[in-house]
């Protein structure tokens, strides 16, 4: 790989490559590039202690690894050691991948995306418990990738209609799952409001409707208080789920 290889169109937060810290599963950033360094620890079966250089690696797991590489490239800085010879700074360069005997940096089956170029928050708010969920997300993450990672903290997130608004029900507001925050017309930057998703619970095939409907068919409830609506505002309906 070198430094005009272009990554899988995935990105990651920091903060999601921090974790990634131990043999089980280590990750590093160089120039925005994230790389999973695993395999140099779990493709060989040992009976003893890693060697010295890959315990260094392996210290500097989930870190960000840029300062050991010229700008804005995969090639390692250099230094003369004192038999004259030219070695990496950093000597953990010289590891390779057991499979494929590629320097880890220079091995595209180790690259699996890039830091993203702005994290952006997102507030969820789900129109069936009316909580609200603050999250962090790429800002190259489309909508459908940003209901993936909700799925942590609502395993029925794929049941629900992802609006912009809260017109439920209506075609325009909608989101478009395959687009990202700003794609689908939302400001984001430093000074722009926190973008707000509305979410609605889709009701399964064959499922009954327990929501009082002569509130709603009049029209004149609010959507979050359940008390009449003072604007005459279109009503959202809630049903809960069986």
């Amino acid at each position: 790989m070198d430094s005009k290889f272009q990554p899988p169109c995935k990105y990651f937060l920091r903060d999601e490559v921090v974790i990634h810290n131990d043999e089980s599963s280590a990750w590093v950033i160089v120039h925005g590039i994230v790389i999973d360094i695993t395999p140099l620890f779990s493709a060989v079966v040992r009976k003893c202690a890693l060697k010295k250089t890959l315990q260094w690696l392996l210290a500097f797991a989930g870190k960000d690894l840029s300062l050991f590489f010229h700008n804005n490239e995969l090639t390692p800085i250099e230094r003369t050691n004192r038999n004259g010879e030219r070695v990496p700074v950093f000597v953990p360069c010289l590891e390779r991948n057991p499979a494929t005997r590629l320097c880890w940096y220079r091995d595209p089956g180790l690259v699996i995306g890039r830091i993203t170029f702005h994290p952006c928050p997102v507030k969820i708010i789900n129109t069936l418990t009316f909580h609200a969920t603050e999250m962090i997300v790429c800002y190259e993450d489309t909508i459908g990738d940003v209901r993936e990672k909700y799925l942590r903290y609502n395993d029925n997130a794929k049941q629900y209609e992802w609006r912009k608004d809260l017109s439920e029900g209506s075609e325009d507001g909608q989101l478009q799952m395959d687009k990202t925050l700003t794609e689908n017309g939302y400001q984001v930057n430093l000074r722009s409001p926190v973008p707000v998703i509305w979410i609605f619970y889709i009701l399964p095939p064959g499922t009954t409707d327990t929501t009082d409907d002569t509130c709603y068919a009049s029209g004149k409830c609010n959507p979050v208080s359940g008390q009449p609506a003072l604007d005459g505002s279109e009503p959202i309906r809630t049903a809960t789920p069986k």
